[in-house]
């Protein structure tokens, strides 16, 4: 295996026995050569520990605030449109109306933003 880069291994804990809980030993993650390279630079730049980046970046992307475990995150690639919502499969459909919406923000000049600045203070809030 000459020319194989061994992975970067982010925790120096020792491998998990079956036995073990995992909440007790952590988890040892592994990834490819290039990709350590990027992490450790971006750390660097950080200040920070190679480890302290990664678990700062893996906490921010598991524990965003509002997000239930099994909820997908809002960020993520847009699950695809299901069939019986007035568009089906039909992309040229769907853009069309995205384009009547937006020609109607246009001409109505949308939501103005005191309204959207008081909602976004009570978010969350009872009404």
């Amino acid at each position: 295996m000459d020319g194989v880069i061994a992975p970067l291994v982010i925790d120096d804990k020792p491998p998990m026995e079956h036995s073990q809980n995992m909440a007790e030993s952590g988890l040892t993650v592994r990834i490819d050569a290039a990709l350590a390279e990027r992490l450790r630079a971006r750390a660097e730049a950080a200040g920070l520990s190679v480890e302290a980046y990664a678990l700062d970046i893996l906490r921010r992307d598991v524990d965003p605030p509002g997000v239930k475990d099994a909820e997908a995150r809002w960020d993520e690639a847009p699950a695809r449109v299901p069939s019986g919502n007035g568009f089906g499969e039909d992309d040229e459909a769907y853009a069309d109306e995205l384009d009547r919406i937006c020609q109607e923000t246009l001409r109505t000049g949308g939501v103005p933003w005191e309204k959207v600045e008081a909602r976004l203070r009570t978010l969350g809030k009872p009404r």
